[in-house]
């Protein structure tokens, strides 16, 4: 599965990919009631960068840059190519990209108990943290808790540090012709 830095053309596709992968949570929650998902141009307006997969795109991650914090926001593929590795791509091309920019951990907030969620990046080396957690954490988990997200079962803030319990894969991105400057 080819995975590449997003280009202009592929952001207005981002916002249907989220809205289509949140599905999954209303088949297991019910309604949940969250705000309709960011728009690729509002995704590519934030510090950080955002990587898409498939042609046509079938999914996409987007990691913030959180004053020099690398935060995984969102990884996201349509259901219908699930389960196929996709996200699994799409994630150590993540840690590729973060290593390539000089990190060396990405953090993440997540479900506890949703299996594609903390046990899926569990499996990818990721470790739950324990409080007090760093500023940046606490704020996203206060945003989902603001969100009503609790009521769905516990979140919690996890890390991927290069050296951990995976080692990354070399970057597998591409710039094409045309790529959004992400900053």
């Amino acid at each position: 599965m080819l995975v590449r830095t997003a280009s202009a053309r592929d952001l207005p596709l981002l916002a249907a990919i989220e809205d289509a992968a949140d599905a999954r949570f209303e088949e297991l929650f019910g309604p949940t009631g969250w705000p309709a998902s960011d728009s690729g141009e509002d995704r590519a307006a934030e510090p950080g960068f955002i990587l898409v997969a498939g042609d046509p795109v079938v999914g996409f991650a987007h990691a913030l840059d959180l004053s020099g914090h690398w935060h995984l926001d969102q990884v996201a593929v349509v259901p219908a190519h699930g389960r196929r590795g996709i996200g699994s791509a799409l994630l150590d091309a993540v840690h590729g990209e973060v290593v390539a920019r000089g990190g060396t951990e990405v953090t993440l907030t997540t479900f506890a108990d949703v299996p594609w969620n903390a046990p899926f990046y569990a499996a990818h080396g990721y470790a739950v943290l324990q409080p007090p957690l760093p500023d940046h954490l606490r704020a996203s988990l206060e945003e989902g808790e603001r969100l009503g997200m609790s009521r769905f079962g516990p979140r919690v803030a996890m890390r991927w540090c290069l050296g951990g319990q995976r080692a990354p894969a070399a970057a597998k991105t591409t710039s094409g012709q045309g790529d959004v400057a992400i900053h």
